[in-house]
């Protein structure tokens, strides 16, 4: 019997199956199609957004935030669902669980983001990497941006969190579903404006004491939105909306267009704020503010024809809205003329070649330049153009309805509101020599004219009262007309009545006006910059920057 004897001999390295090859074009085409479009997308990114969001997602703050955020979640949801059995099986229970969930959900939101925002800002300040940034490509806007844009990506994360608790909520029945995007879509906007309020408050303070206060009033304004808006959104669940549907669509709409608004003027401050002090900071801010002015102009007009063709009664919510946004618009106005009229007023050679040429833009652009003197102009020609339109408007609001409201109603906003109008162009004059004494021995920034005007306010109200008082063996005395400059109690009486707006037209417009005209005679090249004509060798620099892109 033959052995048949098999072949045991091991197997050759050539003949072992090989690995699967990832980089076989067969099997990665796809991918390194979608690796080129990733790159694409990468480079066209904003790259502080790139930087941020890496930072964000990597950081202690985010990785506590978070996790608190899922705990508090999953801990409430328990909890919550727990306390309202059996009734929860039965009984709409949707109500208590929004409001935590709405709870756990705005603390992140309106706190703890823009405090982010602000400290992430404020840090590269601090270690010197903003001198760095500002040498190369980008510009101030995508930087603030590329801020901004990282802060919402953590917000969309929060929201991604907790949308399955929401939608958990509202299965529960006792919140309609309008109402429960209402007070989603209230928490997403105030949490942007919030935020961009704070990376304008950023730049603004450069001292160890400054940041300290600058950090207090940031906290006083983030806990204030808190508080407000957390009581605004739980009367709503609690209570429902009010309003009709129509009615509902206009609010909305005339929010989100003043917060986008109001959100584009602090965005070009804090970008103004980042640009160097050779360039022009201030047109872009002056063209924002007149963009938020026709925003409040139309917002104020939709309000007070009530959406529809009659103007609205005395009695209608939106009458508030109206003289609100009427007092806003007119703060606004004052608050940024103050720092317009402590610009400097030595121009570089830089921003004179770009001023304007023809006499049809120098009649027509020339206050949108930087400088004091054309600040001020442009404060008082927009403030009382703002002033005319809001007397129109509070003119059809009285002729529409005749009866009074609290302290005076709508015949004495309209005085007390003409009357603040006269005397703010004449706080601008005052501020305007205020920063020029200034700045004949010190360099200070822009926004120490908020400060002037706050002292200007405070003086003009209390001096001619202190004087009074002297006069009266410091007794209660009552309203003379030698209070005229009393600015406070002038309006006040105005308000009340007790004194004519016309009289505080005639007189104190009459000074502001005569202080005005002072201001621009005294320095006319101020009030009508001229145009340079531009060196050979910054043409030649800025052809071969052109032709390089």
């Amino acid at each position: 019997m033959s052995v048949v004897s098999h072949s045991t001999d091991s197997p050759s390295p050539t003949d072992s199956p090989s690995p699967i090859d990832l980089h076989s074009p067969s099997d990665s085409k796809w991918l390194r199609r979608i690796d080129d479009i990733a790159k694409r997308i990468g480079n066209r990114l904003n790259p502080i957004l790139i930087k941020e969001t890496r930072q964000a997602l990597k950081s202690r703050q985010f990785v506590a935030t978070f996790s608190s955020l899922l705990f508090a979640a999953l801990a409430w949801t328990v909890g919550g669902s727990l306390s309202m059995m059996p009734q929860i099986y039965t009984s709409p229970s949707a109500t208590r669980m929004l409001i935590g969930y709405y709870l756990v959900l705005a603390v992140p939101m309106l706190l703890v983001v823009p405090l982010a925002a602000y400290r992430s800002l404020e840090n590269e300040i601090d270690d010197g990497t903003l001198e760095l940034l500002s040498i190369t490509t980008l510009s101030p806007w995508q930087i603030v941006l590329g801020k901004l844009a990282s802060a919402m990506l953590q917000m969309l994360l929060y929201f991604v969190a907790l949308f399955p608790c929401v939608a958990y909520a509202y299965t529960l029945r006792g919140v309609d579903f309008p109402t429960t995007m209402l007070i989603i879509g209230s928490l997403l906007v105030s949490g942007i404006v919030l935020t961009i309020a704070a990376l304008f408050f950023s730049p603004i303070a450069r001292t160890r004491g400054g940041r300290i206060g600058t950090l207090l009033m940031v906290m006083v304004i983030l806990i204030a939105s808190q508080v407000g808006l957390g009581a605004m959104n739980v009367t709503l669940i609690l209570d429902g909306n009010p309003m009709s549907a129509p009615d509902t669509i206009l609010v909305v709409s005339s929010v989100i267009a003043v917060a986008v608004a109001l959100g584009h003027l602090l965005l070009t401050a804090t970008a103004a704020q980042l640009t160097p002090e050779s360039e022009n900071r201030s047109t872009a801010i002056r063209v924002s503010l007149l963009l938020l002015t026709a925003v409040l102009t139309g917002v104020v007009v939709l309000l007070t024809h009530g959406g529809g063709g009659r103007i609205v009664q005395s009695d209608s919510p939106f009458l508030d809205a109206v003289l609100v946004f009427l007092a806003l618009g007119g703060t606004f106005w004052l608050f940024a003329g103050a720092m317009m009229v402590a610009e400097s007023e030595v121009l570089t050679p830089r921003i004179r070649r770009e001023l304007p040429s023809s006499f049809a833009a120098r009649m027509t652009l020339t206050y949108l330049t930087p400088g004091p003197t054309t600040g001020l102009v442009f404060a008082c020609l927009g403030g009382l153009a703002f002033t005319a339109f809001g007397l129109y408007q509070l003119d059809l609001l009285i002729q529409e309805s005749r009866s009074r409201l609290v302290l005076g109603g709508l015949p004495g906003f309209r005085r007390a509101f003409l009357a603040a109008s006269v005397y703010a162009v004449g706080l601008l004059v005052l501020v305007r020599w205020v920063m020029w004494v200034i700045r004949r021995r010190n360099t200070p920034r822009v926004e120490v004219g908020l400060a002037g005007l706050v002292s200007v306010m405070v003086l003009t109200a209390l001096v001619p009262y202190s004087i009074g008082l002297h006069l009266n063996d410091y007794r209660a005395y009552n309203y003379s007309k030698w209070q005229l400059t009393n600015w406070a109690w002038t309006t006040g009486e105005c308000f009340q009545g007790n004194v004519s707006a016309r009289e505080v037209v005639w007189s104190v417009g009459f000074l502001s006006g005569l202080g005005l005209a002072v201001t621009l005679l005294c320095k006319p090249k101020l009030a009508f910059p001229r145009r340079i004509a531009t060196p050979k060798r910054v043409l030649e620099e800025q052809r071969r920057l052109a032709n390089a892109k």
